[in-house]
């Protein structure tokens, strides 16, 4: 049974019972060339940024022999599915992977990248072509992955995973290691990690509105001033809570009211109307 990898890093291994190995048992002697190796939380270097790598499966963006560096999506949500053709694979992950780009291509500022270690050892099951290929074969969708070639240093694999095949790795839009994975779960992916990210992506950009989020990459119209500013969970004494249009005072503490919340004579009253 084969076993694929899937976004971001898409290293290829063949990994029997489905499980993930570490490279000590793929290579006697692994030869990798280290640049930077990469954890939780920490961004990545200018340098490693703007480094080269040979784009080897076009994903109809950047032709097959052209180059690729990670600044190209500065600003945009980076997934890295990494794999290793000459390992025994599980490539049942392809079909998971191709409707995982499905859901990214519905976000042009989610980016889905596979780098694959492809090298001519024995036994070789894929090229890079042919590993590209099987996600029309086994996938639903057939969608065409962008694929850096990592050989023979494993350079990418190398920054983000070091240990184990398969890996992956998700970059946020500020270039910040947040996510790294040995194992693909497309719920995990669709309903908790990109939501989480892309929620980091949108906020208040103006530095002079008093919400302004510094981590937020894109406007999206949030932004506060003057007024709007005033948040009455701040006020800790009844005198000022109530001098305050749109606050009121409840039993300890200041909140906001409803236009109609003065007229409850009761906290139960109050509370038992929504807003």
């Amino acid at each position: 049974m084969k076993c694929i990898v899937f976004i971001s890093l898409f290293y290829s291994l063949l990994v029997a019972e489905n499980e993930y190995c570490s490279i000590s048992d793929m290579m006697e002697n692994p030869s990798i060339l280290s640049r930077q190796y990469y954890n939780i939380g920490d961004t990545i270097s200018g340098d490693d940024q703007t480094y080269p790598h040979e784009v080897c499966h076009s994903d109809g963006n950047y032709n097959i022999g052209s180059t690729f560096r990670f600044s190209d999506y500065s600003g945009d949500i980076i997934l890295i599915s990494m794999n290793a053709t000459w390992w025994p694979a599980c490539y049942e992950y392809v079909s998971l992977m191709d409707e995982l780009i499905e859901y990214i291509d519905e976000n042009e500022h989610v980016q889905f990248i596979v780098s694959l270690d492809y090298a001519e050892v024995e036994p070789t099951y894929y090229t890079c072509q042919e590993w590209g290929d099987l996600y029309s074969e086994l996938g639903n969708y057939g969608n065409d992955p962008l694929i850096l070639n990592d050989d023979p240093d494993q350079l990418i694999w190398n920054m983000f995973a070091g240990t184990t095949y398969s890996a992956y790795v998700l970059i946020d839009h500020n270039m910040v290691v947040r996510y790294k994975f040995d194992m693909p779960n497309l719920y995990d992916f669709q309903y908790n990690y990109i939501p989480t990210l892309l929620d980091d992506l949108y906020g208040c950009t103006d530095e002079n509105a008093c919400n302004y989020d510094d981590i937020a990459g894109i406007e999206d119209g949030t932004c506060e001033y003057g007024d709007d500013c005033i948040n009455c969970s701040d006020f800790t004494s009844q005198l000022d809570c109530m001098s305050i249009p749109d606050c009121m005072w409840m039993g300890d503490h200041c909140m906001e009211s409803t236009d109609d919340c003065m007229t409850f004579q009761t906290e139960f009253d109050c509370m038992s109307v929504d807003g």
